[in-house]
Formats: structure tokens, sequence, C-alpha cells
């Protein structure tokens, strides 16, 4: 066993209470070793009552017996977190709490007793953690005279039913184990009648094979590290939203419903200054577009169910809440006027289905499942419930912002135009809400968002550095057009001022202060995302301290300088905060798994740069096992992107690096030449790169990186990247034999077939091959494509593809597979069926994830077992 895992080994123990070892002969075999868990947090007993009737049969023919008392549960298991001293409440009016307790080695249960009165039960709950240091497969065996349920992380596994005599040998509960390296949870219902005299007794054991011995410890201590029933299970804050007067804050969350598949949304209303809870919508409903009205404590939210929606209207000073839309087909966003008079809405009109088989493209963008879908605007009154349509014809019409007065409505369509790049052009018009009259106000390319400003002078417009020309280039040239840029437009003079051309963090969004003088940027600011105040006055920046990595979702009041917003960072989860724009200082607000991540023990992280032979500064980012000790040597995982965007330093996301250091990984992040957020000389470097810059920065900054930390060993180092990263990981392998694995999910193998067949393969394409195509340009579409390199792969390789990915088609993984089967290489083709460009199917995506880490277990830590059970 290598050292890594020795040390991982020594690190749980010691935190951890010791088992008892045991010899192991049941099972007649030399190779399997058993240990018995004795230290076990202990709550009972609660006394529970027969049902009335219990001896009458049922329409079954069944009388209420102990088989239907176990199965029958009391509270909730998945929701309990035992702790010694901590309370359980088992009904009102009775709580007990956890005992921390020793059992010995023959079980023996002293002070539990059977009730004496009749039809009455003791239950008693015992718990336990049970550490792995790597993923294991076992079997737990419970012996007991009694009945007993055991329950593995807040899941029933199985149930022993019977009840046994004195002169009788008790009997027992085997259930088989295989758990990922991490804390699980073990919990024992326990139960005993009126009618039994035997003694209480329990033993629990478990057995497995030899190459795990030193893999468990357990303990009752309730922390552990980070595990992916973490990220995928608890409450998640996913947005917010405040009132118009900065006095609420309306919070929308998330968790997740394993047993259906499924997710739950719901909102939790907040005071500003207190954050407490003013009120909750929550039911089993898919909420979503939640708006405040401009005045008054009102807000709507659409719910959403059989593709029809229904817009939801909440008065807090009225306490009403009526549906003001009720089931609408193909409903969209919504917007409210001002004063409350009026919501402008759109609604998808979607044409007659196509079912001889045969169609015709009318262009590339025809091939769009929902291309001739056409979203047209209307207006609601929502006193009298009356609807006008204000747009129709050819194009989609897309809000944008409302003039304070309510006269004027700012829209835009998009216009296919394939005789230059982007191929697409975007228009955006007034519209006097009195009589419906349009005008242009321009017609350009890569134009994002725009907002009026509080005194409807100006527009707060949002696009890419060459959307106007110099106004909003730095460089000489074409730069990034994913670089996005603030600008601001005077309607009535034409005039363009680009405010941010020389900021260099790259603005994500941007909205309005309440009194127009200010502009709140939030931006990608390197490896962050900050939020920056723009004075329009000095045209100087500010950046505000959020106190966190990565903001998102800020939200500022209409009428007062206040905002909420999401933070998270490294080893940091989402929560929501307000901030006090006057005073500049921000409060949690609320953190909704606040009491599970407490108990998480996370690694460190550190920033690690380098600069280049070629000059240039590579920004990078590490994160570190838990209890990290620079003594020893640990694998390493490598991640990037080396598209057009920096990995940021979000919580978890779809590749978690937390998760992956909580398995015993080193991970070092890096930001090659390229990515937006450093300047637009920096992102620039992207234009027609495919890689030929990009993938010497990736080898040499590794290079670097195991020079300069020597616990990191050189030959346990896997790679592994998404989407453009996945074409990354594919390329780089062609070029060094450097990594142990390689893992490309969604990775570009073929960059001409990609180019053509991908829905967004040439719209990307015009931004990271500008002005370049393959007939013209071989020397990016075919030198650069991974597929013409095959021979040179030498590194064990994963590829992993949404079978549905409708941005890079699965060809782009089947090639690439097809040629290293015929090379007689090292490869492996994970498919995920019905799944796009992003895994978001829930059971696919607990799949998807184990996935890549018992992939890295078999070639970093030559640990085989976990890939060879899911994929014999």
């Amino acid at each position: 066993m290598n050292k890594t895992i020795y040390k991982i080994k020594s690190i749980i123990i010691l935190s951890c209470v010791v088992l008892i070892s045991l010899p192991y002969s049941s099972y007649g075999q030399e190779d399997k070793s058993e240990i018995q868990l004795t230290d076990w947090l202990i709550a009972g007993p609660v006394v529970q009552h027969m049902p009335a009737f219990a001896d009458v049969e049922n329409i079954r023919g069944e009388t209420f017996g102990l088989r239907q008392f176990m199965d029958s549960e009391f509270l909730s298991i998945a929701d309990l977190r035992p702790a010694a001293g901590e309370r359980l409440t088992a009904r009102q009016g009775l709580s007990l709490r956890w005992q921390q307790t020793n059992l010995p080695e023959d079980g023996n249960l002293s002070g539990f007793e059977s009730p004496s009165a009749e039809n009455r039960m003791h239950t008693w709950y015992l718990a336990t953690n049970l550490v792995t240091n790597r993923w294991t497969e076992s079997t737990i065996t419970v012996k007991t005279p009694h009945s007993v349920a055991l329950y593995v992380n807040g899941h029933r596994a199985s149930v022993k039913h019977s009840m046994e005599s004195q002169d009788d040998e008790p009997g027992s509960l085997t259930h088989n184990l295989k758990l990922e390296q991490g804390s699980h949870r073990i919990i024992l219902k326990y139960v005993m009648d009126s009618e039994t005299e035997t003694p209480a007794s329990l033993t629990t054991t478990l057995s497995f094979d030899e190459m795990y011995d030193g893999a468990f410890s357990s303990g009752t201590q309730p922390y552990g590290p980070l595990s992916l029933r973490h990220i995928t299970e608890l409450p998640e804050t996913r947005s917010v939203s405040i009132s118009a007067d900065g006095n609420y804050v309306a919070v929308m969350l998330r968790e997740a419903r394993p047993d259906n598949n499924s997710w739950e949304s719901w909102i939790e209303l907040r005071d500003f200054e207190s954050g407490s809870t003013v009120q909750t919508w929550r039911g089993g409903m898919n909420i979503t577009g939640m708006n405040w009205s401009k005045k008054d404590h009102v807000f709507t939210y659409t719910t959403r169910e059989g593709g029809k929606g229904t817009i939801w209207k909440v008065n807090l000073n009225e306490g009403s809440h009526t549906a003001i839309l009720r089931d609408v087909e193909n409903l969209g966003g919504h917007q409210w006027g001002p004063d409350n008079a009026f919501i402008l809405y759109t609604i998808t009109e979607r044409p007659d289905a196509n079912t001889t088989g045969v169609s015709r493209l009318d262009g590339m963008h025809d091939r769009y499942p929902t291309w001739r879908h056409r979203s047209q605007i209307y207006r609601l009154d929502p006193a009298s419930g009356s609807s006008e349509r204000l747009t129709a014809g050819l194009l989609s019409s897309q809000i944008h912002t409302i003039s304070p007065d309510g006269n004027t409505l700012i829209f835009s369509r998009t216009h296919v135009d394939y005789s230059e790049r982007p191929f697409t052009k975007v228009e955006l018009l007034s519209m006097d809400l009195n009589t419906l009259e349009t005008e242009q106000l321009m017609k350009a390319p890569w134009i994002g968002g725009a907002s009026y400003s509080p005194d409807g002078s100006r527009l707060l417009i949002t696009g890419s550095p060459n959307a106007f020309g110099d106004a909003g280039r730095q460089i000489d040239g074409l730069a990034n057009d994913y670089d996005t840029q603030a600008y601001l437009f005077d309607p009535s003079t034409g005039d363009v001022t680009g405010f941010t051309r020389d900021f260099d963090p790259s603005v994500n969004s941007a909205v309005w202060g309440y009194d127009g003088r200010f502009i709140y940027l939030t931006t990608t600011d390197r490896s962050f995302v900050n939020v920056y105040r723009y004075d329009t006055r000095s045209n100087r920046f500010e950046k505000l301290d959020t106190g966190v990595e990565v903001t998102g979702s800020f939200s500022v009041a209409e009428n007062a300088r206040r905002a909420a917003y999401i933070g998270n960072g490294i080893n940091d989860p989402h929560k929501a905060y307000t901030f006090d724009l006057r005073r500049d200082r921000s409060r949690l607000l609320h953190f909704a798994a606040s009491d599970e991540y407490d108990r998480i023990r996370f690694g460190t992280s550190r920033d690690w740069t380098f600069t280049t032979e070629a000059g240039s500064e590579i920004d990078g980012h590490v994160y570190y096992p838990p209890q990290f000790n620079a003594d020893e040597s640990y694998p390493v995982i490598v991640y990037y992107y080396g598209g057009t965007t920096p990995v940021n330093r979000s919580f978890s996301g779809r590749y978690p690096m937390e998760l992956y250091a909580a398995h015993g990984y080193i991970v070092y992040v890096l930001q090659p030449s390229g990515a937006i957020g450093y300047g637009q000389e920096f992102s620039e470097r992207h234009i027609n790169d495919w890689g030929i810059r990009v993938s010497g920065e990736i080898i040499e900054g590794v290079e670097k990186f195991l020079e300069a930390h020597p616990y990191a060993d050189g030959d346990r180092v896997g790679a592994i990247g998404a989407s453009f990263g996945g074409f990354m990981t594919q390329l780089v392998i062609t070029e060094t034999d450097m990594f142990a694995a390689a893992i490309s999910h969604a990775g570009i193998s073929n960059i001409t077939s990609y180019w053509g067949d991908g829905f967004w393969g040439y719209l990307y394409s015009s931004v990271a091959s500008a002005n370049s195509y393959p007939w013209d340009s071989p020397e990016i579409y075919v030198d650069q494509s991974p597929i013409f390199r095959a021979d040179q792969i030498n590194t064990p390789l994963l590829l992993l593809h949404g079978m549905s990915d409708t941005n890079v088609p699965p060809a782009e993984s089947t090639q690439l597979y097809t040629a290293l089967k015929l090379l007689g290489r090292d490869v492996e083709f994970v498919q995920i069926d019905q799944q796009d460009h992003h895994i978001v199917d829930y059971n696919k995506f607990i799949l998807w994830k184990n996935t890549i880490i018992s992939y890295f277990d078999r070639y970093l830590k030559d640990e085989p077992q976990w890939w060879e059970d899911k994929y014999q």
C-alpha cells in the first residue's frame, strides 16, 4: 500500500476511537478481517403504545404486530444529527439526550429494560460514525435477541423483526456496505416489547477483505470530511432579491429530493435588519422568477406545472396571496412597471409539430430545438387581470428595462447575419407604451443587457469590447468578445461611453444605485467574483468588501442604499448576506445548512502563481486535504479550463475541488492565458490559439508546481478538464506523458467537426477562431485537433460525455475513443444517457461524480476496487 494511504489512516485513527480488532474465522478464509463497533451514542427509551385495535385484522387479514411496528417510522432518521449531550426530541413533551456509551465485548446492554405495561414498546436509538479513508466493501452484522433496524447515512438499510427467547441463540441482521471515503452515520433502532423477558444485548461487527485493513475507524464525534452527500443533499441558497425600500430580502433556496430524482425550491422572506424569517412559501413547488414591485411590499413569483405557468402576487401589507395570471402555456419571465400599474411578461409561441420526419433547415440556428419558438411581450393589469399584447411578428422580443415614468419600454430583437462574425446582431428598440410606436436605438453585435438610469436620461448597457469600436476596446485589433464591458448610452444623442475600457475585471452584471450616482458591477476579477462601485461623477472604481471570494445575485434596493447577495468561496458554502451601501458593511443573513457544515473539517488552501519562460504570470490556487502533513506524499489532481473564463473559487459546483481534496488529493487549479478578468491583453490571447500557447503553460505550470511542492508526488498526477478544458486535456497528453491518468468531459477532439456539428460550435469559434475557418487555417483546425495526434497519446484516458450534448457533440469523444482503442491505448468511455453538456439529472450526477473520483483512485492511489465495482 502506498505512503499516502498510510498517512490518511494514521490521521483518522488518531482522531477517532480505536476499534476492537478480533480474529475472524466464520468465513473460513484467511484473507478476511473483522472489527467490533463498541463506541456509541444512545438515546432512550422512547415509550410507545401499540395502536388501538392492534389485534384486529386489517383488510389484508393482518394484525398490527412487531413487524408492522418496526416498519413504522416514529421520527425522521434522516434528520437526526447525533452528538453527545444534544437533545433527541422524540415527541411533544418528551426530549432525550444522546449519552456517550462504550459497549462491552459481550454486548450486554445494562439499563435496557422491557416495558412493564402491556401493549407498550421501548425504543432506543444508537448512533456511531464509521469513517473510511478509501472506498471499501464490507459486511456489517448486528447480533441481538431483540428487534433492530439499521440505517446508513439516514437511509434504512435492513431490519430484523424477530425476537428470540433466553434459551435461543440471538438472531442477527447482516448488510453489505459499499462506502466511499468519508464519515458515515450508522444508526440502530432497538426495540423491546412488554412480553419479552430476554435481557438486552447487542454486538455490531464489521467484516471485510484484508486489503481494507486499516481503512476503518469509528467514534461518536460528529466531525468529518466533506462528502458528495453534503454537496448534493443539503439545502442550498440559490439567489436573493431585495425589496424596493430595502426592508425585506427574499431568499430562494433549493434542496434535492433523491427519492424521486428531483429538486424542491422555495422562498424565505427575511427581515433586512434582524435576519429573522417573516414568512416562507414552500410545499413541493417549482418556483422561478421572483420579482419585487417598485413600491409597497408587494412581490410576485412564478410556479410551473405541466408546461403552464402561474404568476402569484404576495402583498405583505394586506397579507394576501393571489394568482394574478393563471395557467398560461409557455409562460416566460415578467417584470413590474413603476407605481405597480402594470406587469410586462412574455409568452413563447411554438410552430405546429412537424410529423413528417423530413425538414428543411433555415440556416445553422435552425438546428436548435427551440429556434422556431418566438417570444412575445404582453402587458398585464394586476388590478383587473386584463392583458394586452405588445409585440408580434417573425422575431422574438426580449424585455430589458422600463423608463421610470412608465411610458417607455426598451426591448431587443436578434437578427441572423451570416455576412460577418458573430453572425447575429442585436437590435435595441424603444416602445412608447401609450401608442406602441417603436424606434430603433441601435443595431450592433454582442450587446447584452440594458437598464434605465433612475432619472431616465441614460441607458446602462453591457456588451463586447468590440460592440462599439474603440469605445470599449483597449487593445489594437480584435479583443476577446467574452471580456464584457459596461457602457453608458444617451438615447437623445446616440453617444456611447465605455467606462470600463481601462478596467481589467470583466463585467458579469451591472445595476444602478437608487440615486443614479453609483453603478454596481459584479465582475470576474481574476479567479474571484467581486463587486465594484463606479462613481459616475468622479469616474472612479471602488471594490466593495463583501467578505467572500465569490459574490453572486447582487440585488440593489430601488429606493434605498441597501443590497443583498449570495456569497461563497473555497471551503465556504453558499450563504445569503446583506450589505449597507451607506456604511459599506456586510452581514450574514442566512446560512441554510449551518449545523451540518459546522461538523465538516476542510483542508486549507493558498494561492500559487508562476511566471512562464515567456514572462507571463499565470495565476493559480491550491486545495489541500484535511489534516494535511507536509512530511507525507500526496497524489495530485490538476484542473484547468484554458478557454475564455477563469476557474473561479466557487464552492462545490460541477467540479468540486473541495471534494477531491477531501478524498486525499492535492488539487492544483491554474488559469492559463486567454481568460477574462485579467485585462484585455491577457484575454485576447485566447483568439486563434486553441492550445498553441496554453498547452505549454499547463505543462510548464505543473512541472514548476511539482518542483516547488516536494509533498506532491510527481508519479501520481492526474489531469482533468471539461468542454474546452476537456479539449485541453486531450491536447496536453499528446505533448507530454507526465500524467498518470487524465479525464476529459465533453472534450473536443476534432475542431472542424465541433465547428460544424456543435449547435454553438461556429458561434464559439467566431471568438476562439475569429475570422479563421477550416478552409484557410489548417494550422488550427487540423494541427491542433487531438484526433490527428491520437498516436501520441500514451496516458490512460477517461472520456465522459452526455449523450444528448448539443454544445460539444458526443462524437467528439466517440471518435477519439475509436482511435485509441484501435491504437491499443488505455482508454475508457463512460456515456451519460439523456444528458446535455451539463449533467443535471440528480441520480446520474451522483454516478458521474463518483466515476471521476473512482477513476483517479484507480490510477493515482492504486485502488481499483471502486471503479471495478461500478464498471466490471
